[in-house]
């Protein structure tokens, strides 16, 4: 049993914007938007080995890039689930730019190594301007995501919190207690008194008609008092003599 007011690992894992990218799924959305933004870097900037060349050479780079830097955030999420957001977010970005700049050095050194970089263009042979372009695209890339994510999150959260807070006011209203004694008092009425067992059933129909239709609409006071009676009549049913109710609304404007 958790103590008062511990937080239970999985809450708090639904609770955090930042997805699970150990999870397949969220591996082949990165797959996926690694390959989109190949696709569009290769419309807009054709290499001289052709089309088909660059996309793939792009493809090759940001598929590395992509799926280390989920590597990366799929070891370090469980940790970062205990930090704020702006501090999550710092850090997410520190990584990936990290992860992409280290990289991007390595590719440059492949490149100088093999020497390809006038022939096919599979890897650079410029440094600095391939690195800095590569985290500068990473930088933009990876604030776009975090916000996507956040808001994306904030969203469901709303959508969970107004379904649960709906499920909760129907909960409330129905009252199983009293819906139970209502019927058990109507059964033993049905067989000693069925008239009044139908008023009953009236009555419940009633005031469940009212009480379970739209929350948004109000009532007014001479609904709510026409309520308010149609509830002391149903425990009058099982209390009987024992419920005494005073009404002093005679100064009322209904």
């Amino acid at each position: 049993m958790s103590p008062p007011g511990a937080t239970n690992p999985a809450e708090r894992a639904d609770s955090f914007f930042l997805p699970n990218f150990c999870d397949p799924r969220i591996v082949l959305g990165v797959v996926l938007i690694s390959e989109l933004l190949a696709l569009t870097f290769s419309f807009v900037r054709p290499g001289n080995a052709g089309f088909f060349v660059e996309l793939a050479r792009i493809s090759v780079l940001l598929q590395w890039f992509g799926l280390t830097s989920a590597g990366v955030l799929c070891v370090v999420r469980p940790r970062l689930a205990k930090l704020s957001t702006p501090v999550v977010s710092a850090i997410v970005i520190a990584l990936v730019l990290g992860n992409v700049g280290v990289l991007s050095i390595v590719t440059v050194y492949i490149g100088q190594w093999i020497g390809s970089g006038d022939t096919l263009e599979i890897f650079p042979v410029a440094g600095l301007p391939f690195v800095a372009r590569n985290v500068g695209i990473a930088l933009i890339v990876t604030a776009l995501l975090l916000r996507y994510l956040f808001v994306t999150h904030q969203w469901r959260r709303h959508v969970e919190s107004e379904a649960r807070s709906r499920i909760d006011a129907l909960q409330a209203r129905i009252r199983p207690h009293f819906l139970f004694n209502s019927m058990n008092t109507i059964a033993a009425l049905t067989r000693s008194d069925p008239a009044r067992a139908e008023e009953a059933v009236e009555d419940l129909s009633d005031l469940f008609r009212v009480t379970l239709r739209d929350a948004g609409k109000l009532l007014s006071l001479k609904e709510e008092l026409e309520l308010s009676r149609i509830y002391q009549r149903i425990e009058m049913l099982r209390l009987g003599d024992r419920l005494k109710v005073v009404w002093d609304v005679g100064d009322l404007i209904i």
